[in-house]
Order: structure tokens, then C-alpha cells, then sequence
């Protein structure tokens, strides 16, 4: 599918186009069939593949048909995950705004989607306004070892889980996120390092890229999937399928499936 737009008021995607599964993903975990959340990444880069432009911050990618869908997505999903470091140096603030809740509880009874942050190190900034939306709607996810701020408990729901090298075992996260709290529908704005552990895994269900229209560079820049070394490309590469391409001047929106 191609589409062209003609102004930042039309809609990238309408909401027809974004009827994920409902039911979750089966999944194998230690020998055994577990549930997990549909995952869906959504994520904006340079043409040259950098995911920040200035000291881990995207200043001057994103652009108001982007914030546009970045807010329409969130609206279609149970949950919205981030690692720390993005909630450190990032707005991260994953309401969804008043003139999108009608749509949203066409299919969802909680008018607001958890915002989830996930963290190995407990270094979270308690000043973000991520937690005025209250207890209720978010949700902190640590290693069984980390250090937490007494404030958190007053902020968050917490969740410890076992970690390997020092890394919370995503596969034994999904399977709390899905069959405790309901989460079905998860969506992933990053960063890198968390893009890539789920990826690498096979834990991934969707890409929505934004390719915005200017070069970074840098070598300190991110890029939108991290990895060590030479990543997965010693093995087989997760390939995507094209599912969708809209345009709007210079900028596309890309939508792809993982193969």
C-alpha cells in the first residue's frame, strides 16, 4: 500500500488499519507454551539511520504528522514500554490526549493505556511528569537485585524479575505483562538497547518507522536498534515485510511485519 498525504491534518493511519490482535502471542519459554503481549515498535530516524541528533535526544526529527501518529498508536494498545534511559532523557509521557478516547473505548475498557518503564539499574528521574498519571497506570519493571527509591513504591506498581548478565529476562516479563495485567497489546518506543534485546529474541511483532529527512551523523548517536559488537549479524537477520508506506512531503512512514 502507498499513500501520498497532502497536509499534516490527514491521517497517516485511520484506526481500521490498526486493528492489532487481541488475544496475544503464544510463545515458548523453558520448554513450555506461555502468552505474550502483540509488540509493536514504533520508532523515528534520520536518513542516515540515527535515532537521536544531540545527546541521546531526538531534537529536530520528529515532526507534527509523526507526534500525530505516535499519539493515534498509542491509543490501540494495552500498554506503552520504554527503558530508562529513554525516561531519563525524553518526555515520555504516553496519555493518550481527550479527542482520541472516543475511538479508543471502541476497544478498550481502560481509558488510558499503562505506561511501563523498564530498568536494570533503578536510575529513574522521580521529577518526570510520566508519573502524575498515578499508581494505577504505571508500572516499573526491575531485576531482582535492584536498588529502588522509596518514592517509586508511591509512584508505580512494581514488578522484580530474574536477570541473566545483569539483564532482566524479557521472556519472563511478557508473560506477567499479558497473563496478570492484561496487557495483549504492547508498544515499544524504545531505546535501543531494549529494541534489540527484543528483536534478537524474536519478541517482535511489528516495526512503524518514521524516516525523517535529514543526515545526523556521529558516532555517539544512537541508532534505532542497539546491540554489542556486530549484533545479529553473525546469524540470521530478522527480515521485515512491507506492509505499508504513506508520504508526506519529504518524510515517510513506513509499517512493516517481522517475517
Amino acid at each position: 500500500m502507498y499513500n501520498s498525504l497532502h497536509s499534516s491534518h490527514d491521517r497517516i493511519y485511520n484506526f481500521e488499519e490498526l486493528a492489532f490482535p487481541s488475544e496475544g502471542v503464544k510463545f515458548e519459554i523453558d520448554g513450555l507454551t506461555a502468552t505474550r503481549p502483540y509488540i509493536a515498535f514504533n520508532m523515528v530516524s534520520s536518513a542516515d539511520g540515527k535515532a537521536t541528533t544531540y545527546k541521546g535526544k531526538i531534537t529536530g526529527l520528529g515532526s507534527t504528522p509523526d507526534r500525530l501518529l505516535m499519539k493515534r498508536l498509542r491509543s490501540q494498545f494495552d500498554g506503552v514500554l520504554a527503558g530508562g534511559t529513554t525516561l531519563r532523557q525524553d518526555q515520555f509521557i504516553p496519555t493518550v490526549p481527550p479527542e482520541l478516547l472516543e475511538e479508543r473505548q471502541k476497544n478498550f475498557l481502560q481509558p488510558q493505556p499503562f505506561g511501563i518503564v523498564i530498568t536494570n539499574s533503578g536510575d529513574l528521574p522521580s521529577d518526570h511528569h510520566f508519573w502524575d498519571a498515578g499508581k494505577d497506570l504505571r508500572i516499573a519493571l526491575l531485576g531482582e537485585h535492584t536498588p529502588v527509591a522509596a518514592w517509586l513504591n508511591e509512584k508505580a506498581q512494581i514488578f522484580r524479575f530474574p536477570t541473566q548478565d545483569n539483564q532482566i529476562d524479557l521472556k519472563q516479563v511478557l508473560p506477567i505483562l499479558s497473563e496478570q495485567l492484561g496487557i495483549k497489546r504492547l508498544l515499544v518506543e524504545g531505546g535501543p538497547a531494549l529494541n534489540y534485546s527484543l528483536i534478537s529474541q524474536g519478541l517482535a511483532d511489528e516495526l512503524f518507522l518514521t524516516l525523517s529527512p535529514y543526515i545526523v551523523g556521529g558516532l555517539d548517536n544512537m541508532t534505532v536498534v542497539g546491540g554489542a559488537n556486530y549484533g545479529m549479524g553473525g546469524g540470521n537477520l530478522p527480515k521485515l515485510k512491507l506492509r505499508s508506506l504513506y508520504q508526506n512531503e519529504s518524510e515517510l512512514f513506513l509499517r512493516y511485519r517481522f517475517d
